[in-house]
């Protein structure tokens, strides 16, 4: 009996040490949470992309208190009813100054990094590059012309 708890313990103990948290790498950092909360009225001239499926609309970065994200926000009509949210902050080396998403609007439409050239698609999964995650997303919520845009 004694040997099967000291197996236990030494098993859990392995276990504990795989799963131990190593230093972040700067390639491994997690982006910076900050407060979100941002309605677009979908009848408002500025927000005319988002009319169309593919549409992107972006908002630029909040205030101090961070309310339009990071680096900013990009809105994604999937469809008349869904729209998605994603950071502008790139999940590779977020930290840096230049880990900014860009909207490509070459020959597909993607989003991309120029500095470390990871690319997403239109629903924020990884397509290409070094990027260790998908792009943060932000929970929506449609109410008539107002969507809201919130963390």
């Amino acid at each position: 009996m004694m040997r099967f708890v000291l197996l236990g313990l030494l098993g859990g103990g392995l276990l504990a040490a795989c799963n131990s948290s190593s230093p972040a790498s700067p390639n491994n950092q997690l982006i910076p949470t900050v407060p979100v909360n941002v309605q677009l009225d979908l009848l408002d001239q500025q927000n005319k992309a988002l009319r169309f499926d593919n549409g992107v609309v972006t908002i630029p970065p909040g205030s101090a208190n961070g309310q339009g994200g990071i680096k900013g926000i990009y809105v994604v009509r999937q469809n008349a009813s869904t729209y998605l949210a994603f950071e502008r902050n790139c999940p590779y080396q977020p930290l840096s100054s230049c880990a900014t998403v860009t909207l490509d609007r070459s020959s597909h439409l993607f989003f991309k990094d120029s500095c470390c050239t990871s690319q997403f698609s239109l629903q924020g999964q990884i397509t290409g590059g070094p990027a260790p995650r998908p792009l943060r997303q932000y929970s929506t919520n449609l109410n008539g012309s107002l969507l809201s845009i919130t963390n």
